[in-house]
């Protein structure tokens, strides 16, 4: 692998521990919509993580025809929430080192491209970005390809220099399709199992502070 230039993370799950609120509001809706049992809603909505939750509705449940409605109820309860949200101070700090060494710092995420940019205006990151719904004259602006080429065109680096760090199988699967190294941060969520099943040789951390050895420095980025 060519030492990487551009740290890309997922935010949700990777930098935030907020996949179990998440988990637990989108289970709630889907048992009140479409009567799945709460368990099972909640597996489910893991087994789709790293999607937009619109996404994620339209997969699960293709014979409604009512799911960017429900979506719409998961991202007003979420826009209260994310206000309450930062880094932690120590994940805060691996940020700041890894950029005073040289690296560029990306949020790539299928968050709501507002609340991205939201969270990280004060955060020691180069640029964050979200989701942002396409229309029949554009195609949505997402996590993966989209993504990974604003990212070429912004920095001036190859994607081949680019390192993505994500907690979901999701997250392997853009990264394989975009030819984007990858590193899959573990949780109580999913196994080196879970990601080796979609991506084999999937490698994994249980900390994002494992992903970059120490003895890299790119200081004359």
């Amino acid at each position: 692998m060519t030492a990487p230039r551009v740290l890309v993370f997922d935010l949700d799950g990777t930098l935030v521990p907020t996949m179990d609120d998440y988990a637990d509001c989108a289970a709630h809706l889907m048992k009140r919509y479409f009567g799945t049992p709460f368990a099972r809603a909640r597996r489910d909505y893991f087994r789709t993580s790293g999607l937009p939750f619109e996404q994620q509705l339209r997969q699960l449940y293709p014979a409604h025809d009512d799911t960017d409605a429900v979506a719409r109820l998961f991202e007003a309860w979420k826009d209260d929430y994310l206000r309450n949200i930062d880094l932690s101070p120590a994940t805060a700090e691996l940020l700041a080192k890894w950029q005073w060494k040289g690296f560029r710092i990306a949020i790539s995420s299928n968050n709501l491209e507002t609340y991205v940019e939201r969270l990280a205006q004060e955060w020691p990151v180069d640029i964050a970005l979200g989701y942002r719904p396409g229309n029949s004259d554009m195609p949505p602006f997402a996590k993966g390809e989209a993504h990974f080429r604003f990212l070429e065109q912004r920095f001036g680096h190859e994607r081949t220099t680019f390192l993505f760090t994500g907690d979901s199988p999701n997250d392997a699967r853009i990264a394989q399709a975009a030819h984007v190294p990858f590193r899959a941060l573990l949780t109580d969520h999913f196994t080196a199992q879970d990601f080796d099943g979609v991506v084999p040789g999937t490698l994994t951390v249980q900390r994002i502070s494992e992903i970059v050895p120490a003895f890299i420095n790119v200081k004359s980025v």
